[in-house]
């Protein structure tokens, strides 16, 4: 007998012990929460809840999530090229420019580049010239940090040059050979394409790009026709800040 009192005591201390137990309810919306503590959390909808009239939803109703494009207003670009001449020359250069949104999907660009410009005729004519140029250009393309998009560029490039060092190694070609320690001024066009490429906080941008040195004037054309090449294409890559 006693052990039927002892068993029904402990069998009753038990229930009272966990109906002292404290729970919590919250409502979150159309939802009821029971919180029991750090970990133990259980929800369910609350009773004669219509989650269509609760959110004021037809029946046929589709939630679309549309994620808006934010286009860069704007921002600073950097790049380094490298061009190639039909003939020998070479092309190096680094440029940075400030992009400005006008309208749409075109911007303007302007800034500063410097390039060195290499030639190597062997041994008649070595030549190394130094070129500074403002890019002054307009742009076509989506340029936003969510998604890939391809770019168009035409502009002029004003530039001032001088020649670093010379070698002339003959005589043999005496047009090559004029004007080995000349500077001056020159305009440059530019078309350039490529795509741009969300990285991160930054946008990187890979193109292709055709440039034309033009210096003649009225008194006759000077040493980018007689040796340092006036025709270039080469490749691009930069870098759009955020």
């Amino acid at each position: 007998m006693r052990k039927v009192l002892l068993l029904g005591a402990l069998v009753i201390g038990g229930m009272a012990s966990m109906a002292q137990t404290p729970i919590d309810h919250f409502y979150v919306g159309p939802y009821v929460v029971d919180y029991h503590g750090q970990g133990d959390v259980k929800y369910r909808l609350r009773d004669n809840v219509d989650l269509y009239d609760f959110f004021e939803l037809q029946r046929d109703t589709t939630i679309i999530s549309i994620h808006k494009e934010v286009p860069v207003e704007s921002t600073i670009q950097l790049s380094a090229q490298i061009g190639f001449n039909p003939d020998r020359p070479k092309e190096f250069g680094i440029e940075g420019v400030w992009k400005k949104n006008l309208i749409g999907n075109v911007y303007f660009n302007g800034g500063l580049s410097l390039d060195l410009t290499h030639t190597d005729y062997g041994y008649l004519l070595k030549r190394n010239m130094l070129e500074i140029g403002v890019p002054l250009q307009i742009e076509l393309g989506k340029l936003n940090h969510q998604y890939a998009s391809l770019y168009g560029s035409v502009g002029l490039v004003p530039t001032v040059y001088t020649t670093v060092n010379a070698e002339k190694w003959s005589t043999i070609d005496a047009s090559r050979a004029d004007g080995v320690k000349k500077s001056g001024f020159l305009i440059a066009p530019v078309v350039e394409v490529g795509g741009n490429i969300p990285v991160g906080a930054m946008i990187m941008r890979i193109g292709f790009y055709g440039r034309y040195k033009v210096n003649c004037t009225p008194g006759g054309c000077d040493v980018y026709k007689m040796a340092a090449g006036r025709a270039f294409i080469g490749a691009k890559v930069g870098f759009v800040l955020k």
